[in-house]
Order: C-alpha cells, then structure tokens, then sequence
C-alpha cells in the first residue's frame, strides 16, 4: 500500500487505486473515507501525488537546494 493521505475537500483526487495490494474493497483517490476530522467532517482518501498536488498550488514550486 503506497502513502495515503486524507483530505476534507471531496474535489480533489484523481481516481488512483491506494490500495493495489487490496483483492476486494479497493480504495480510490478521492473516495470518502471512513475517517472524520476533529471537528466531524468526513475525510477523503488522497494518493501520494494529489496530496503533494494540495499542499503545492498550481504555480509554486518549492525551494531547491
């Protein structure tokens, strides 16, 4: 199972299995969770790529070196 992120945006996520190991029950990018933030929102399963996609906008790119 690769990296696995949560977010509460239910927009972001590109529909990646997260769970190739996983028979049955596979879980995709994007997909609601069974996870709930501390304030009771519903959290959404991110793979790696869209996670870091989130925390890095269109447009920045992060310090190098």
């Amino acid at each position: 199972m690769s990296l696995v992120r949560h977010t509460i945006n239910p927009n972001k996520g590109c529909g990646a299995i997260v769970n190739e190991a996983a028979v049955k029950d596979r879980l995709s990018c994007g997909m609601k969770s069974i996870h709930y933030d501390g304030r009771g929102k519903v959290q959404y399963y991110l793979c790696e790529d869209c996670h870091l996609k989130s925390l890095y906008p269109k447009g920045t790119q992060p310090k190098r070196g």
